[in-house]
């Protein structure tokens, strides 16, 4: 792996994910680019390289940007996605 697939991995996924509370768009845009820009091959190390957190933030930062009409079917992630639900 290299030094910049582990940067992406260890430092800008967990500042982007940090940031996406204010702009979510922006950061699915940014996860986007990096997708594009990068192998799908490379893009896959760096997510197997991440921490489980990092993974299942990266995941929810996507989610959350879908219609609800999406998983609203789907009670398990009704719970993610939705807090109050108990």
């Amino acid at each position: 792996m290299s030094d910049e697939e582990r940067w992406f991995a260890r430092e800008y996924f967990p500042t982007l994910i940090d940031e996406a509370e204010s702009s979510p768009e922006d950061a699915l845009n940014h996860i986007a680019e990096v997708a594009t820009v990068l192998t799908m091959t490379k893009f896959r190390r760096i997510v197997d390289f991440s921490t489980p957190q990092v993974k299942a933030d990266l995941l929810m930062i996507i989610l959350r940007c879908l219609p609800t009409e999406v998983y609203s079917d789907f009670a398990p992630l009704q719970a993610v996605t939705n807090p109050t639900v108990t």
